[in-house]
């Protein structure tokens, strides 16, 4: 990047390990006698291995038979099957640096402490996800939509609408952070999660790019950041070149359509590469025109969604656009309902 003009900003060089912290941490269990006798494997009791990820597994800290407490802390640490290299360092580094940077933000989450290929997170109670798409493919002749959508998930149109404000406005902190803009680079619906006051909060920045800014320009470089992966990606990151901002944003339109119908982008299809094709071929998932006239609020999210859809990086609304959009239709939203009642 540097013959271009790129530089990176002095905080992005930062690194700041607590390692005596982590090197503290207790991963053992006490063993109850009563019920150790005939013991056949309560992996819920005898370890603290709660999920995991392509690179990382999360591990609990906290005893599960006490109360959650705001003592309480997830271990996300390297998974073993991965090397221990610099590219496994840095992307792991990253995700830290941004938790850091935008600690004060309340819809990141907060993190306690980071140790070369583990940082120490704040506990999140429930993924958005499974609410959000609780199957998420299905066959057109399965959906019992003839008089109505069909929509697969519980969610009124008021609570999407909602939620939708909430993604869109933690995505705003990180395109909008003042010392230099963050691309989230991987959004997905699985990337929010709900805290123990029912915040969604975002996280998971390990392929996050601090944008590097050219002084000649005086504006933020593009990037490349491997070939992309997965069936909710931008179509230009099936064929990645100069990439920007704007891959966060066509992201977010792809959960705005998981948010109305409950449903992955092409529902019926389960293979990424046939994915891959329609999207590089200049095709959208099925939006049924019901939902623009459904309700007020499901009608905005439709709006949303396809301007955040346009195949051209440069047609697509920012994040903030999408924010004051979203914010406008909340207020709207509540007078109507307001009235109604």
């Amino acid at each position: 990047y540097a013959e271009y003009g790129c530089r990176r900003r002095s905080w992005q060089y930062s690194y700041k390990p607590n390692c005596n912290m982590f090197h503290e941490i207790d991963l053992s269990r006490d063993v109850d006698e009563e019920v150790a006798v005939g013991y056949v494997g309560d992996y819920n009791y005898d370890m603290h291995h709660i999920s995991a990820g392509y690179w990382r597994d999360v591990w609990d800290v906290r005893n599960i038979d006490v109360p959650k407490g705001d003592d309480d802390q997830v271990l996300k640490m390297l998974r073993w099957n991965h090397k221990f290299n610099f590219g496994t360092h840095n992307e792991i580094h990253i995700d830290a640096l941004v938790m850091e940077q935008l600690s004060a933000s309340p819809r990141i989450i907060n993190m306690y402490g980071h140790c070369e290929t583990s940082v120490s997170v704040e506990p999140m109670v429930k993924e958005l996800e499974e609410f959000v798409v609780p199957y998420g493919f299905i066959d057109q002749k399965d959906l019992n939509d003839k008089d109505d959508v069909d929509p697969q998930n519980k969610f009124t149109a008021t609570e999407k609408l909602n939620i939708a404000l909430a993604m869109a406005e933690s995505l705003a902190d990180l395109h909008g952070f003042k010392d230099g803009m963050i691309i989230h680079d991987d959004v997905q619906l699985c990337q929010w999660l709900w805290d123990k006051n029912g915040k969604l909060r975002l996280g998971d920045f390990n392929r996050a790019e601090l944008s590097l800014w050219s002084e000649k320009d005086q504006k933020y470089c593009k990037h490349y950041n491997g070939m992309g992966w997965g069936n909710w990606r931008s179509p230009e990151e099936y064929e990645p070149d100069d990439l920007d901002e704007t891959i966060d944003v066509y992201s977010f339109g792809n959960n705005i359509y998981a948010l109305l119908t409950g449903l992955w982008v092409f529902y019926e299809i389960e293979d990424d590469e046939v994915v891959k094709k329609h999207l590089l071929d200049e095709e959208r998932g099925f939006v049924d025109e019901r939902y623009r006239a459904r309700s007020y609020a499901e009608g905005v999210l439709v709006e949303v969604m396809e301007k955040c859809w346009s195949q051209d990086p440069k047609d697509r609304i920012s994040i903030f656009e999408a924010v004051d959009i979203l914010k406008k239709a909340v207020i709207e939203n509540t007078r109507r309902e307001a009235n109604a009642v």
